[in-house]
């Protein structure tokens, strides 16, 4: 029996690895293939994150946007989307740290994670249809993002270069593109899929629903 040979990158050698096995995958050409500057998915990289979190002042600023040295966002989604850090760990993580209301809203998050979950698990596919009403727009002759706007750019360039976004510039693009823009949110969606290290079917779509009106009735304003 002839033993196969998985092609497994060496460290250092990963964004070579992916141009040269996976880069017809990629959207862009193969020689803009690139690593995120901020995230590592090594389980190494997931645990020292998770060692050095500080949820002080976590429900005061996990949704500022600007300057990024002001965010109160943890960043561990990309390993927790993964596998790497499981939502029962990170739970216990802030077990007695910093305030209780901070302590609370983190807890939040990490429910909606686990809520969105749930109803994928239940919906499958059917997730991709509006759960409780349909958008107020047409999506026809919609153009998606107006990058002449600085904050669109700005956090459309955040999540193209790094593979992630803070929560409120997510709910700011998926409202513009579908609430302001009109156009169709699943095309919105895919979007953010194809680009974000944390994507997922479960949260990401269940969260573009709520923003823009489908899961709740009530769309989002930006």
């Amino acid at each position: 029996m002839t033993a196969i040979v998985l092609p497994n990158p060496l460290p250092g050698d990963e964004v070579a690895w992916v141009r040269r096995h996976l880069g017809h995958l990629c959207l862009e050409p193969t020689d803009a293939v690139e690593a995120s500057p901020r995230w590592r998915g090594t389980q190494t990289a997931a645990d020292a994150a998770l060692a050095g979190l500080d949820i002080g002042g976590y429900a005061r600023r996990r949704n500022q946007v600007w300057p990024p040295s002001a965010r109160g966002a943890t960043g561990l989604s990309p390993w927790i989307r993964h596998g790497l850090l499981h939502l029962t760990r990170v739970w216990e993580a802030v077990d007695g740290a910093a305030s209780e209301e901070d302590v609370s809203k983190f807890r939040d998050e990490l429910a909606w994670q686990e809520y969105a979950r749930h109803v994928r698990a239940r919906l499958g596919d059917a997730m991709s249809e509006p759960l409780r009403a349909l958008p107020g727009t047409s999506g026809e002759g919609a153009t998606g993002w107006d990058r002449t706007m600085v904050c669109v750019d700005a956090s459309l360039t955040e999540l193209e270069r790094e593979g992630w976004m803070v929560n409120q510039t997510r709910m700011w693009l998926a409202s513009q593109w579908t609430v302001r823009q009109g156009a169709p949110w699943r095309d919105g969606e895919d979007h953010f899929f194809r680009h974000l290290l944390d994507g997922s079917r479960a949260a990401n779509r269940l969260g573009w629903q709520w923003t823009v009106g489908s899961g709740t009735g009530r769309p989002y304003g930006f």
